[in-house]
């Protein structure tokens, strides 16, 4: 078979659960316009005028190079948690947990923004190698 060996990468986390992986074009075989973000205005030392933006524009690099994920919304933001200033932290831990978490859908910048970070960390991980070979 001709072409590049490996055109994507699998990373998985079994430190976050049971079957959480990422399916990802393998940065090594891209053009450097596709992990580049776009340009974000910055102030006189050279840092983001504007934070988010320029998080968010990473976070839409990332969207780029992920093909597919099993990953989940960690938490249900839609759903507030009170807590009784009293309660043990021992039995909280146990009732917590103990819900179902959805998957996150489709990839996008926003949805990729909602990763845990042990995950965003590997992807900027892959994409650095390429970056800063050293």
């Amino acid at each position: 078979m001709s072409g590049y060996t490996n055109p994507y990468v699998l990373l998985t986390f079994p430190e976050l659960g049971e079957d959480v992986s990422v399916l990802m074009k393998n940065p090594q075989l891209l053009p450097p316009s596709e992990i580049q973000p776009e340009d974000v205005p910055t102030d006189e030392d050279g840092q983001p005028k504007d934070p988010q933006e320029a998080q968010m524009a990473m976070y839409r690099v990332m969207a780029r190079l992920i093909v597919a994920w099993k990953v989940y919304e960690a938490f249900n933001s839609e759903v507030p948690v009170e807590v009784d200033p009293e309660a043990d932290p021992a039995e909280l831990f146990e009732t917590l947990g103990a819900g179902e978490q959805q998957r996150l859908g489709k990839v996008t910048a926003d949805n990729v923004g909602r990763l845990p970070l042990a995950i965003i960390n590997r992807i900027g991980e892959e994409v650095g190698r390429v970056a800063d070979p050293r």
